[in-house]
């Protein structure tokens, strides 16, 4: 009986080998750490800019959702489609007037300006400008070049709108608002889409942003791809449900490798216990 105790416990041993490889399998599918590139939203490609009506281009494919508008943008020397989002989208702007919080809303019209830039590889944006706002989305791809993400939204507003009146910037600079967290980690030739999917933007202190300021940006029927090279429409879609932000791996672990030293502990008190009680059982039997 005692020789079963070392079985016992090598078995152990392994099956808690077993569980911390799994745990660490599971946590190394999640999107790789993205690299920093440097890219400057704030240029376009020369003449790229373009005013369009989605819905109602023959370029654009048809969508029976009222509302939803495609927005593209074309590669200027190859005239393909670089960039595609499909969307209703308003963005909202929060700011503090006289110590109560006032909110300014513009729905994105399907008659907007579109520029961008794809000359880079692993960095794009598309800008869609309409009156008084702008909203530029930038998109990178992770090291590997595996899958593309949103790296940066920034959005701008002009504080002569009648609705920012109440706003007061430094030298009347436009209202900017920023989110430069990692979104939507999609395979490269994927497109991604979501029912509704909400953005908090932050201002940024170098800004020098009035007291009070954010904002959001709501997605409805979102669907968007960038790095497009073959094709006019949408690649299958990698829906919402799936992962849309880089998993943290310090909980996990955390759980995993406690859970391995509690069943660790367990197995080998039982294993002591049943050796002592086996050596006692024989040492009576003995006398």
């Amino acid at each position: 009986m005692a020789r079963l105790v070392p079985t016992v416990y090598l078995k152990c041993l392994m099956i808690c080998a077993t569980i911390s490889s799994f745990s660490a399998l599971t946590l190394n599918q999640g999107t790789s750490k993205p690299r920093h590139t440097k890219f400057t939203s704030s240029t376009t490609d020369s003449g790229s800019g373009s005013l369009v009506t989605p819905t109602s281009s023959s370029a654009s494919p048809k969508d029976n959702n009222s509302g939803v508008a495609y927005y593209r943008y074309m590669n200027g020397k190859s005239g393909t489609t670089c960039i595609l989002l499909k969307t209703d989208a308003v963005v909202e702007v929060k700011f503090k007037l006289h110590e109560i919080e006032e909110q300014a809303d513009s729905y994105i019209p399907e008659k907007a300006l579109i520029e961008g830039n794809c000359k880079n590889e692993d960095a794009q944006f598309m800008r869609i400008s309409w009156t008084g706002y702008s909203l530029v989305i930038s998109f990178a791809k992770t090291p590997g070049g595996e899958r593309w993400y949103i790296n940066n939204l920034e959005l701008t507003a002009s504080p002569d709108l009648s609705q920012l009146h109440g706003i007061t910037t430094q030298g009347k600079s436009a209202i900017k608002l920023y989110h430069k967290q990692m979104l939507i980690p999609t395979p490269v030739g994927r497109s991604y889409a979501c029912d509704e999917m909400e953005i908090n933007m932050e201002t940024d202190e170098d800004d020098h942003p009035p007291p009070g300021l954010r904002g959001t940006v709501i997605f409805r029927l979102l669907q968007v791809q960038p790095f497009m090279y073959r094709g006019e429409t949408f690649e299958p879609a990698f829906e919402c449900r799936a992962q849309t932000f880089v998993r943290d791996e310090t909980a996990p672990i955390a759980v995993g490798s406690t859970l391995a030293i509690a069943v660790l502990m367990t197995i080998s008190g039982y294993g002591i216990y049943r050796y002592f009680k086996v050596k006692n059982v024989q040492y009576n039997t003995m006398e």
